[in-house]
């Protein structure tokens, strides 16, 4: 749901299913494949269903990678797609509500259909580790790349938040100067987590 772009997910860190509105509405399953920093600054691969509303798929054309297609954001906490494809479908808030229901809960449900918390502690999606959503068919109809790399989540993690960099830019305009500052960062992690007694295999 909307909300910081920092924030941490709610999701179960173990779910393999994630929908927002259970029951009220016609789905279809998605497949999204992305990328996800520990707590302990461990890079690790995830894989979960969307549960998005049925016809979605039909209004979101193919990509390839670097489009990002009905994916309007990705953040920390998980995945936006583009509720404005709803209007395509055509899905009907009201169909699904009371007479009574406010502007705020139609709102609440269109973007609850579209934006998913997801498992993870701080998701990234960049050149390097993308962010890939599939239809039910197993067409790419999302590559997300305009978020944040792993160096960028483990430095907002080093820091404990103070520092906010992406580094996008720094890895598609010199990926050694990345690698360099990437591994300086890994040690300084390393170091760290050896001093408070806890260890990361960090990659």
């Amino acid at each position: 749901m909307p909300g910081n772009v920092f924030r941490r997910s709610s999701a179960p860190s173990k779910a393999t299913v994630v929908q927002n509105f259970p029951g009220r509405y016609p789905t279809e399953e998605w497949r999204a494949q992305y990328w996800d920093v520990t707590e302990a600054g461990a890079l690790v691969r995830r894989e979960v269903t969307v549960r998005l509303p049925l016809g979605f798929s039909h209004v979101s054309p193919p990509v390839t990678l670097g489009q990002p297609g009905c994916i309007y954001a990705v953040r920390r906490w998980g995945l936006a797609c583009r509720t404005s494809l709803l209007e395509d479908i055509p899905f009907d808030p009201s169909a699904y509500l009371s007479v009574e229901a406010t502007d705020d809960e139609v709102l609440r449900l269109m973007y609850g259909a579209t934006w998913f918390d997801l498992p993870g502690y701080f998701i990234i999606a960049s050149d390097e580790h993308p962010f890939y959503l599939y239809d039910p068919a197993g067409a790419l109809k999302g590559a997300y790349v305009d978020w944040f790399t792993y160096l960028g989540a483990l430095t907002f993690l080093y820091t404990d938040g103070d520092v906010k960099g992406s580094f996008l830019l720094v890895f598609r305009e010199s990926a050694s100067l990345y690698q360099q500052a990437l591994a300086e960062i890994q040690a300084a992690w390393g170091a760290a987590m050896r001093s408070s007694g806890h260890t990361a295999r960090l990659e």
